[in-house]
């Protein structure tokens, strides 16, 4: 949700140099001095004007020539500029200033590398010149050179320590070469000397908000929004696009904090400072879709995509309110216009994998899911190995270690393929999180080990969600052998035995999911809105919820003895996994419950919000993953009352001894794959 950082770019300066013999009258050196005093408060029409006075004269006076082809340059005449410059350089190849001038222009042109070399000339000829290194600097850095850039700013910093500038722009370099603490330390320093640096406080806020220090990044925000940052009673000002850029920061910061409301207040005023800030509308296109507002999120993305075209952040925020408003042709339209203007986005091309996997397009989605390792908002829960990754060739004599970096539920639905690449070669040590451990551990022919516990040696690694890629899964090859998980045989005879004296279809319910989960205020309900739904004759319900909410307990205590609490004996996954295989039918949202019931072959129905995730696809009302589940989708954002009518319909069809209905068409009264 941040904006670019902001780093310094040439600007043409002119310095009247210490008059010479070579000058002219005393009379054109006044000329010369009004002229040069004109450019530098900001009149250069009035200095060209004085200069061609003088040039009219003395056609070969170097320092009007040189001071009209800044202005030349300045005023976007490359060709005058240039001509102007000319006979300088002819005349004295050893002109620093004119050089100078030379390699800003070159930079302003966006000519890099020949700016990087004129300032390099003129650097050998003076090279005591603090300001030189400093724009050399920042040619590099236009080419992404940040070692050399950095090397430059420290040069023009030894020999003049009080230039800001270049201090800051060593920052900014420490900062693209991902070398956080640096950077900090040195965009403190520069606010240290400078306490109304605007962009320092903006880039440090930049630079602390993508370490998710989010507070602190509010705080540098709104340093950069006063007038004395270090007087937090007054108003906030309103200079330029810096005010805005930091609006819009904050207003990210603010939303990623769950404070809508001040997010919404610092987006607004950013849009009223610039209504058309790409930047701020797609922010504000963010903060709606937090807050459930979804025409008007798509509204925001639309204006943020008007406003400027080539914005490619945009345009990928733009595709997911368009997914969780259901136009999904139209959601990946706009997502493959985002890769084509930024295929180095690592979060934009993230997105798309979302988009490609959920048009069924399996195998270009999976590949570009590798590129969740390279955003902050995803990479946390990455390991970093020293091992290679794995890519599907034989590891006969090694050991693999395949780990989860995802949730419980993308833990449970990739599993599937460790028998496929048990096939390959050597051993398989398998990295899971705790709770699933027992359940994994008993029943996969694998090492075990607890996310968290010391791993084994081990040559290669892959992250589970590698395994479709590795092995170029398609929509037809998808390895659905139900079930490819077993419960304990033991806890299973208990529960059964705990069970047996009800002759009601048992029903377990899981009616919500993990509250830190980004999507959960789509996906989850509330009890009192499902259970009371499902209680009929023939029914008796038990939860499978592990943590009830405490807005959910009342409703469940209201249902008295329609529903069974088995939570208190639910101690992990292989609990779980015995209690739904002793159950008829399991009906739960989006949730790790309704994976395992359906990598177990136990009839599953899952509740489904119009805003999908990817692994249930589109207009489908059942899934290749699990071929004994049924899906009961939204037909509208949060539109609960439609699917939950049609659930209690279905499951009063199914105690009116429909039994074919608790699976989907095709998996009638099986558990398929044997």
């Amino acid at each position: 949700m941040l904006t670019a950082g902001i780093g310094a770019t040439a600007r043409l300066t002119f310095v009247l140099q210490p008059r010479g013999a070579s000058v002219g009258t005393a009379e054109t050196h006044r000329l010369l001095v009004q002229a040069a005093e004109h450019y530098n408060a900001g009149s250069p029409q009035r200095a060209g004007m004085l200069c061609a006075d003088i040039l009219a004269a003395h056609p070969h006076h170097l320092p009007a020539l040189h001071l009209a082809s800044v202005i030349a340059f300045a005023e976007g005449r490359m060709e005058d500029g240039r001509e102007l410059l000319g006979p300088v350089l002819r005349r004295d190849p050893n002109h620093v200033p004119a050089l100078s001038t030379l390699g800003d222009a070159l930079a302003i042109k966006g000519e890099d590398e020949g700016a990087v070399a004129v300032f390099q000339r003129a650097i050998a000829l003076r090279p005591l010149d603090a300001g030189l290194h400093g724009k050399l600097g920042v040619a590099l850095s236009e080419l992404s050179r940040f070692p050399e850039a950095e090397a430059a700013y420290r040069r023009a910093l030894a020999l003049d320590p009080n230039l800001v500038q270049a201090r800051f722009n060593l920052a900014t370099s420490l900062a693209k070469q991902v070398r956080a603490t640096e950077a900090e330390q040195m965009y403190r320093a520069v606010i240290e000397r400078d306490p109304c640096h605007q962009d320092a406080w903006i880039n440090l806020g930049n630079l602390l908000a993508d370490q998710n220090k989010l507070e602190e990044a509010v705080t540098a925000y709104r340093n950069a929004l006063k007038d004395e940052p270090c007087d937090r009673d007054r108003q906030v000002s309103d200079r330029g696009s810096s005010a805005v850029t930091a609006l819009t920061n904050l207003a990210g910061c603010l939303c990623d904090l769950g404070q809508q409301d001040e997010a919404m207040d610092a987006c607004q005023h950013a849009l009223r400072l610039g209504a058309n800030h790409a930047p701020a509308c797609t922010n504000l296109g963010i903060i709606l879709d937090a807050q459930g507002r979804f025409k008007d999120a798509l509204t925001a993305h639309q204006r943020a995509v008007a406003a400027d075209p080539t914005y490619a952040k945009g345009h990928s925020n733009l595709a997911v309110t368009l997914r969780i408003v259901g136009a999904l042709d139209e959601s990946l339209a706009a997502s493959h216009q985002a890769v084509a203007l930024d295929p180095d986005d690592p979060l934009v091309r993230f997105n798309h994998a979302h988009v490609l996997l959920m048009n069924g397009h399996l195998a270009s989605g999976f590949e570009e899911l590798r590129w969740g390792h390279k955003c902050k908002e995803w990479s946390e829960g990455y390991p970093a190995f020293a091992e290679p990754e794995w890519q599907g060739e034989s590891f006969a004599g090694h050991t693999l270690l395949l780990h989860t970096e995802a949730g419980l539920g993308d833990t449970l639905q990739f599993v599937r393929y460790l028998p496929i690449a048990a096939q390959m070669g050597g051993s398989i040590v398998l990295q899971v999180q705790p709770a699933l451990v027992p359940l994994l551990r008993t029943h996969l022919d694998v090492t075990v080990v607890a996310r968290g516990e010391p791993l084994p040696r081990f040559d290669l690694h892959l992250p589970l969600i590698g395994l479709p890629r590795v092995f170029g899964t398609t929509l037809d090859t998808i390895p659905a052998a139900i079930p490819y998980l077993h419960p304990d045989a033991g806890k299973l005879a208990q529960w059964r035995q705990a069970l047996d004296d009800e002759a009601s279809l048992k029903v377990g319910v899981v009616w919500a999911g993990n509250p830190r989960h980004k999507g959960d205020r789509l996906r989850s309900l509330a009890a009192e809105k499902l259970l009371p739904q499902l209680v009929m004759p023939g029914v008796k319900l038990y939860s499978l919820q592990k943590d009830t909410r405490a807005a959910d307990a009342q409703a469940v205590e209201g249902l008295g003895r329609n529903i069974v609490d088995l939570a208190p004996a639910l101690g992990d996954f292989s609990d779980t996994a015995a209690a739904v295989t002793a159950l008829d039918l399991v009906i739960a949202v989006d949730t790790s419950v309704a994976h395992l019931a359906g990598a177990l072959g136990r009839p599953v129905w899952v509740l489904l919000p119009h805003a999908l995730d990817w692994r249930w696809l589109r207009d489908r009302e059942d899934s290749p993953w699990y071929p004994g589940m049924r899906l009961f989708r939204q037909r509208a954002p949060q539109a609960w009352d439609n699917v939950i009518a049609r659930v209690s319909a279905e499951l009063a069809c199914v105690v009116n001894s429909e039994r074919d209905l608790l699976w989907p068409p095709g998996a009638t009264g099986k558990v398929v794959g044997g």
